[in-house]
């Protein structure tokens, strides 16, 4: 008969083994340039390095003599990384008097650098003390600018399309996060004749500059692909926000769609139409109820003077105006599209409904064509203001002559003596207004 091993287990043997099992996987490594150091695993969301007794990493006398260890400070620097996100970056905060130091680059006190792999750190007199390793983070592969690679770690993805993919950046000396959307070449130019839109947004972003439009930074010409370095808005896209309420209240659609207006009346003045509005497009600066709305994705948009004409179809066919969509006509069209658009926004966040039906789960042009849409259901109940409605019948006139202006829209009634514009003013930094000339 096999011989079973029944020594019992003491409290300490179940204490390590519970830790050992609750310990979470390790992110990097600090690698001591001295053997008293060794090899250093990073798995907790703060590590403390310093000569106070309550630091993860404690420089004792073993480590250094007391001359070289009154240069440290009790927590020289902290060590933080988001441990939720695989793809976050980790930061190294210096907390010392005498200087803490990445590469050899000073930190400074109180301040804050993302640590890349490979880094050295140095502390006080003490040059190249630790290297830092990261675990498991790779640059994505379609990412080929050596630059990009050096300034930014490179995070998560925002998003992906049929061109490319959006993803997290942060600047490694500043901190700030940014959106790095890449398009592929290859991928674009498989389905447009024309090579000149593959750098058509970028040069229509760079003339841009509004508090609700968003802002490029950088712009890369890679030979596989384009890249544009582009504001982060933490606050996610209009259409999530719509979707995870149901719908959005009026007032705060009115907040909304006055910042809304107030972009694409910017954008129109620079002889710019967008052609693609839709409330994914529309990005939110953070999660807060009255927050910065900015236009964005200018991939589909065209420098229009106001004497031109285009026939090009493009846009999502859920917001597209209809004259765009009656192409077999050979009709013409306008920024007046964009009006369209704003209608179809504003019928969304009000009701969380697309004002035309879908057939066979494509939208119905039919019903776009000649205007079909009904103000009927249930949730409208909850729009007490008569003239936000009108203002929908208005704007989604399938006579782009009989539309309004965006110059007519910011004088709308619905707009008169309203806090939630008054609100929308003060972020867009706009003059505050009395109620009696409001808008």
């Amino acid at each position: 008969m096999e011989e079973v091993n029944t020594q019992p287990l003491n409290s300490e043997t179940i204490s390590l083994d519970l830790q050992a099992a609750e310990k979470p996987p390790s992110y990097g490594q600090l690698v001591g340039s001295s053997s008293l150091f060794g090899t250093i695993d990073l798995c907790s969301e703060k590590f403390k390095v310093g000569r106070d007794a309550r630091c993860n990493l404690v420089i004792e006398e073993k480590h250094f003599p007391q001359s070289i260890r009154s240069f440290i400070s009790n927590v020289h620097f902290i060590l933080e990384k988001d441990l939720e996100d695989r793809c976050s970056p980790a930061y190294i905060i210096d907390n010392s008097t005498n200087g803490t130091f990445v590469n050899g680059k000073l930190i400074g006190k109180n301040n804050r650098v993302i640590l890349m792999h490979g880094n050295t750190i140095s502390i006080a007199c003490c040059a190249n003390l630790f290297v830092y390793y990261q675990h498991n983070y790779t640059v994505p592969k379609e990412i080929e600018s050596e630059s990009l690679k050096q300034s930014y770690h490179i995070g998560r993805t925002l998003g992906s399309g049929s061109f490319g993919t959006v993803y997290l950046l942060h600047d490694i000396t500043t901190c700030m996060p940014y959106a790095l959307k890449i398009v592929k070449k290859s991928r674009v130019r498989a389905q447009m004749s024309n090579p000149s839109s593959l750098t058509n947004e970028a040069n229509i972003m760079k003339k841009l500059n509004h508090p609700c439009v968003i802002q490029m930074f950088e712009f890369l010409n890679e030979p596989g692909s384009i890249c544009m370095v582009l504001e982060y808005m933490q606050g996610g896209d209009l259409l999530t926000r719509i979707l995870d309420n149901e719908y959005l209240s009026e007032r705060i659609a009115k907040f909304f769609f006055y910042q809304l207006c107030h972009a694409i009346h910017y954008l129109h003045g620079q002889g710019i139409i967008h052609r693609d509005l839709k409330p994914d497009n529309i990005l939110l600066k953070d999660s807060n109820l009255y927050t910065l709305l900015k236009v964005s994705d200018f991939g589909s948009s065209k420098f229009l003077d106001n004497t031109i004409f285009m026939r090009t179809i493009c846009g999502t066919p859920e917001y597209v105006a209809p004259e765009v969509l009656e192409q077999g006509n050979r009709k013409m069209y306008t920024c007046q599209i964009d009006i369209w658009s704003l209608g179809v926004i504003l019928y969304t966040m009000l009701s969380g409904l697309l004002p035309f039906g879908k057939r066979d789960g494509v939208a119905d042009v039919e019903q776009i064509t000649r205007g079909e849409f009904s103000l009927s259901h249930p949730v409208f109940r909850s729009v007490k203001s008569c003239r936000a409605k009108k203002l929908i019948y208005d704007i989604l006139n399938v006579d782009p002559h009989y539309r309004p202006s965006i110059e007519t829209l910011l004088q709308s009634k619905w707009f008169r003596d309203s806090s939630d514009v008054r609100q929308a003013r003060c972020m867009m930094n706009l003059p505050v207004m009395s109620s009696n000339e409001l808008p």
